[in-house]
């Protein structure tokens, strides 16, 4: 007689799912927030480590194994603070508290106090915020051209940019400055400053309190140019790889200029019109271009109508270093004469390359 065949369990599906359950069960689960924020991405992973900030679709998350990361925001599924943070809704105003995002629902607590709002409704959120530092970002580039033989040159660029961000307001200050020495005579040397301050009202409109320029190049006979205004912006694209916004306003401009012919004011004011854009976008994990363009219109005794434009491609080289190139047109419709006659160019060009660092 034949001995009786073992019996061979043919796993069903049901018994298939159960299995996947069981042995994938970490990408479902949650962990428990202690001493860390935790962030879950669509495909199951879980990241811990300290929440930035989120805003403009990205969320910045700094990990020790991994380091500062920018995550797009379509790509995170979940995510819980260990500490409260400042959290900008769409229609409600700043709520403070500790905040969870879960698929499409954002849940913000205050002791007793819940409250429940849409993903779609989230214009930004920064964790924290105890230290001031907490707040800001900073930017430095620095290029410096040397030429010796026929011709000595030495040229300078800098570039400054300073960021504070909270989950409700945005505050930017640049700094742009070239001096150029050539066979020991200086024929370049001007420097730009502006800032602005943003009240963010929703996901793509914002209000522009203050924004205001300093401006110099004795080349172009500005002794000094300062420029101050109000208005609003709007988002235009906000994306994770692409963000577009313009603004604008009514400013009032003061210019000194370096020397008039005779008879000549020295000094003109004007009301003036100011309309900005900016427009960053990734071109690649390692390349991103930014445009940034302003325009100012006033009177013709004051200049008339000037721009500013810069274009940048950012190229990271190794961790916060980056490669940046930059093209910067500066453009003024109606230069003032200087006291011996001499007529500044309308338009001046830069080309400059220079090596950038990210904190």
């Amino acid at each position: 007689m034949l001995a009786q065949e073992e019996r061979i369990d043919v796993p069903t599906e049901e018994s298939e799912k159960e299995y996947i359950l069981k042995t994938f069960q970490w990408e479902t689960s949650r962990p428990t927030v202690t001493d860390f924020d935790w962030v879950q991405l669509v495909s199951g992973e879980w990241l811990k480590g300290e929440i930035k900030g989120f805003f403009k679709e990205s969320l910045e998350f700094d990990s020790d194994k991994l380091d500062l990361l920018s995550l797009d925001w379509e790509d995170v599924k979940y995510v819980e603070s260990h500490i409260p943070g400042s959290v900008n809704i769409e229609g409600h105003g700043t709520v403070f508290g500790f905040f969870v995002v879960d698929g499409n629902k954002v849940t913000v607590t205050n002791g007793d106090d819940v409250k429940e709002f849409q993903r779609s409704q989230l214009v930004s959120f920064i964790s924290g915020g105890e230290q001031e530092l907490d707040f800001w970002s900073a930017k430095i580039t620095f290029s410096l051209v040397v030429r010796s033989g026929n011709t000595d040159q030495v040229d300078y660029n800098a570039k400054v940019n300073l960021e504070r961000l909270t989950s409700f307001s945005r505050f930017i200050t640049d700094y742009i400055g070239n001096i150029s020495n050539t066979q020991d005579v200086e024929t370049t040397n001007n420097h730009r400053v502006t800032l602005s301050h943003d009240l963010f009202k929703s996901r793509h409109f914002f209000l522009r309190p203050l924004f205001a320029e300093y401006f110099a190049d004795r080349f172009s006979n500005i002794d000094s140019r300062v420029t101050v205004g109000t208005g609003f912006g709007y988002t235009i694209i906000d994306t994770s790889r692409t963000n577009w916004d313009v603004a604008g306003g009514p400013a009032y401009q003061e210019t000194r200029f370096v020397s008039v012919l005779p008879g000549e004011n020295e000094k003109e004011s004007t009301l003036a019109l100011v309309i900005s854009t900016d427009y960053d976008t990734e071109l690649t994990k390692n390349l991103d271009f930014l445009f940034n363009y302003s325009t100012t219109w006033g009177d013709e005794a004051s200049g008339g109508y000037t721009h500013h434009l810069v274009t940048t491609f950012e190229s990271e080289i190794i961790g916060s270093l980056d490669l940046d190139v930059s093209l910067i047109w500066d453009h003024i419709s109606n230069p003032t004469l200087a006291e011996d006659g001499t007529v500044p160019f309308e338009d001046d060009y830069r080309l400059t390359v220079g090596i950038g660092y990210d904190y």
